[in-house]
């Protein structure tokens, strides 16, 4: 071969490490029975916590249907709120009111993750602040256009009020 050496025979000068994973003679038995019950409690425990999450998401995007059917419109995320997986080129986010994440890239390429699903929990928790943001600012605005309307209303009201009262003399 050369005077080379095959990389796949050469024989590290370091022992092979080992992982000692006996536990000691006395404790074997009543340990391994310990772990056992904690391991069956802590199955139970995320089964029902799993179960928990399921209802609060199906209630979480209910309610968000409700209030967002209002406006009739999506929520923004920023890039920066996306984990790093989600940033190869990515030009817009937005959640849909049925749960839907749309993300746009440069390239046209439009990805959908349904934020309802379980694979796809820890993202809604990292964007919650953007969704949060996003109905605070429509709220808002919302809000902020009923008070003009109202004003307006109001100060013309008072105006036709007093040619009312004009009519109202003669």
């Amino acid at each position: 071969m050369n005077g080379e050496e095959n990389p796949l025979t050469v024989e590290s000068s370091e022992p092979p490490v080992t992982i000692d994973s006996t536990i000691e003679s006395g404790k074997s038995n009543d340990e391994a029975l310990d772990f056992s019950r904690e391991i069956q409690e802590n199955a139970g425990q995320i089964s029902e916590i799993l179960k928990e999450e399921e209802s609060i998401i199906t209630e979480f995007f209910n309610t968000l249907l409700a209030i967002l059917r209002k406006f009739n419109k999506s929520i923004e995320i920023w890039q920066s709120s996306l984990p790093k997986i989600h940033d190869k080129k990515l030009n817009k986010a937005y959640l849909y009111p049925d749960g839907q994440l749309v993300l746009v890239y440069e390239s046209a390429e439009v990805e959908l993750l349904n934020l309802k699903e379980q694979n796809n929990r820890e993202l809604l928790v990292s964007i919650m602040g953007d969704i949060m943001a996003g109905l605070k600012a429509m709220i808002n605005s919302y809000r902020a256009s009923i008070e003009k309307r109202v004003k307006f209303l109001l100060s013309i009201t008072k105006e036709l009020q007093k040619v009312a009262r004009v009519f109202a003399e003669k």
